[in-house]
């Protein structure tokens, strides 16, 4: 249970960011052009996930896989250690399922409507679309594959983030770390790697209960 609750809370944390308007996207920053995000319609990664608690100098370490298909707006996060969670997103329903209550669990885009910026909004910040992602935050070039996104003051998610650090790959193709640091001093950092871009993705890899 203690871990869907982490990745349910790592799910606010990106949908708090909310799409960009049309007014905002217009307005290209420099990163865009510094980051030559590739058009992605299929990614698949291994992730570590580390949080690190300033409280109680404790970390808790999760690890698993990330598909996620542009075309069908489908994304499924599936955790493989120290517990077994899967989650399902879609631009209809987000279904869930975790290995200590087997149930399998759905929400409809119908009664939970913000659902579908959910949705969205993973797919942006998994696959680097920073113009999308840019709505909110401030950014700023650390590096020359690194951002610093720093929520703006009436963005909902600065009272719990105080900011995000985006590490590119090499070819600037897509993200492959991200680091949240908390208004708190807590920390989470994904780390992803063997990213697979525009690889076609094994239909198993959408099931969100095992067989």
């Amino acid at each position: 249970m203690r871990f869907r609750k982490l990745t349910a809370v790592f799910c606010w944390f990106l949908l708090a960011s909310t799409a960009a308007t049309g007014a905002e996207k217009e307005n290209v920053s420099p990163i865009d052009k510094r980051v030559d995000a590739k058009n992605i319609d299929t990614l698949q990664a291994e992730f570590t996930q580390t949080k690190q608690i300033a409280l109680l100098r404790h970390s808790i370490v999760i690890a698993g896989e990330l598909y996620m298909e542009r075309k069908s707006g489908r994304l499924a996060w599936h955790v493989a250690s120290p517990i077994r969670y899967s989650c399902l997103i879609t631009d209809q329903s987000l279904t869930q399922w975790d290995i200590d209550s087997n149930q399998q669990v759905t929400l409809s885009v119908d009664r939970y409507p913000w659902l579908k910026v959910l949705s969205q909004n993973l797919k942006d910040w998994f696959s680097g679309n920073i113009q999308n992602m840019s709505s909110g935050f401030t950014t700023e070039l650390a590096e020359k594959r690194e951002m610093l996104m720093i929520p703006r003051p009436d963005n909902r998610i600065a009272e719990f983030i105080k900011s995000i650090k985006f590490h590119f790959t090499d070819d600037g193709s897509s993200v492959s770390r991200v680091i949240f640091t908390e208004t708190n001093g807590d920390t989470t950092d994904i780390l992803f790697k063997n990213i697979r871009i525009n690889q076609p993705i094994p239909p198993e890899k959408w099931n969100v209960k095992p067989n």
